[in-house]
């Protein structure tokens, strides 16, 4: 209860102790006066009360309950044998006996009571300590264990941990096995590492990975220690680290991108030099005269397999130059732009060309990005076509009144499912011989910079396709 002016309950939480040895000290003294069997040992629960106060409380409380308890019994003996005197010469002795022992009862308890308010304020501390170690742990994705690498059995963990694994800690300990927690790829490497930890006494340090329930996959660091002077038993902390990981390999293609983007910017410009030379020399041997109409036809050959090796070279360019203005183009002009420079190549495969155009379907975007993105899967079209009869098929048409699709697709050898959810990373690729991986993440990219969105498809589809790649362009004006 509060008492009228206490706001925070103090005066009640202090005056409890004393409240309550009134009321002892009326009990002890009613029982003790009224109850037969306490009249040879009238002092008894008054003595047992005073010691029990004496040890938890201390002398202030244990010598008030002393002498509050004199009181009472001699308003009790009073009450309960009027004519009778109040207090013997027993009385005041038992009395004076009491609070003696009440005072040597609360020094003797003293430093006990001294300890046990030491005690709870330690504990307090202690308690207050592991709270913050296991909010550290949680805010850093970090989980603590001990492990006996004699038992055979798995790491111990302490309660409070993050649960790194995806799953409770008895879970993971119920196992017979830790390593089966573990990616196929890492047990045999980690098994070694506990063997190792027998003999070892340096501190050890390695990364693994674990799927977790859900599929996801986890990197993992462990960092372990050595407990000195006992058994091989190691206590060591093992840390989420799939953040740093996906950081650094972004950082890692970011950089390979870079470096890419400067090699093909130099490797462009280096051969345009020679192209224009190359050029003004077949101009000026068309103009002689005296050739034959057999060369002359093999000059005009010549040119148009130079003008494609120009155009190759501006679209390399194109990749790295990424800063033109975007206007409103058809993309029927551009698709057979780019698919002249593929002709000889289909050709000598023997590719059948379908053009589904509709006319006059026009997107908003820069022409070197339309034709980056044409040229991107094009090439991957005619990489996968082999033998005959092989189709590739641009399909450009209106959708409704608010996008523009641009389908290409082909019948080659289609793409394994596996790869499927991989194919628009940077660097992924099934082509290990020819390919770089960053052609339909380019792709992607340039798709989704100008507000449309591309979608793969791979398998047995209509009319002998086996790939098909669909890009929805937003309608323009």
């Amino acid at each position: 209860m509060k008492l009228p002016g206490d706001r925070h309950g103090l005066l009640s939480r202090h005056a409890r102790p004393w409240l309550f040895a009134v009321f002892t000290a009326i009990a002890c003294s009613a029982i003790s006066v009224n109850v037969s069997f306490f009249h040879s040992i009238p002092y008894a629960l008054a003595f047992l009360a005073i010691t029990i106060f004496a040890t938890v409380y201390g002398m202030p409380l244990s010598v008030f309950l002393a002498i509050l308890s004199i009181a009472a019994r001699a308003v009790f003996r009073a009450i309960a044998f009027p004519g009778q005197p109040v207090l013997t010469y027993f009385d005041l002795l038992a009395s004076g006996v009491t609070l003696i022992a009440a005072i040597l009862v609360s020094l003797l308890t003293r430093n006990r009571r001294r300890a046990s308010s030491q005690l709870e304020i330690a504990h307090v501390a202690l308690q207050e300590r592991t709270d913050a170690l296991v909010e550290s742990l949680h805010s850093s994705k970090c989980a603590s264990w001990t492990l006996d690498a004699d038992s055979g059995n798995g790491p111990q963990w302490y309660g409070g941990s993050y649960q790194i694994l995806g799953r409770p800690f008895a879970e993971a300990e119920q196992l017979d096995s830790f390593l089966a927690l573990l990616h196929p790829e890492d047990r045999d490497r980690i098994a070694g590492l506990i063997q190792q930890l027998k003999t070892a006494v340096d501190p050890v340090l390695c990364e693994f990975r674990a799927p977790w329930p859900n599929g996801d996959l986890h990197w993992f660091e462990m960092r372990a220690t050595r407990v000195p002077g006992s058994a091989p038993l190691w206590r060591g902390l093992t840390m989420d680290i799939t953040e740093r990981k996906c950081t650094e390999s972004a950082l890692l293609r970011s950089e390979k991108l870079a470096a890419m983007g400067r090699l093909a910017s130099t490797v462009a410009h280096e051969i345009n030099n020679p192209l224009e030379a190359v050029t003004n020399l077949l101009y000026l041997a068309q103009k002689d005269t005296n050739l034959s109409p057999g060369t002359q036809a093999y000059l005009v050959t010549a040119e148009q397999e130079l003008a494609r090796l120009g155009d190759i070279t501006r679209l390399t360019l194109g990749f790295v130059r990424s800063s033109s203005t975007r206007r409103n183009i058809e993309i029927a002009p551009i698709a057979d732009e780019v698919l002249s420079i593929f002709r000889r190549r289909l050709e000598s495969k023997g590719v059948h060309i379908e053009r589904i155009y509709q006319p006059e379907v026009s997107v908003e975007i820069a022409p070197h990005e339309l034709r980056q993105i044409l040229t991107n899967l094009i090439s991957n079209a005619a990489d996968a076509v082999n033998g005959t009869p092989s189709c590739i098929a641009i399909r450009i048409q209106q959708d409704g009144a608010s996008a523009v699709q641009l389908i290409v697709e082909d019948s080659g050898t289609g793409i394994d499912p596996a790869a499927m959810p991989r194919i628009f990373e940077p660097f992924f690729t099934t082509k290990d011989d020819i390919g770089t991986g960053i052609g339909l993440w380019v792709t992607r990219e340039l798709v989704e910079a100008n507000g449309g969105r591309i979608n793969a498809e791979s398998g047995t589809l209509l009319h002998g396709v086996k790939t098909r790649f669909t890009i929805e362009f937003p309608t323009t004006a």
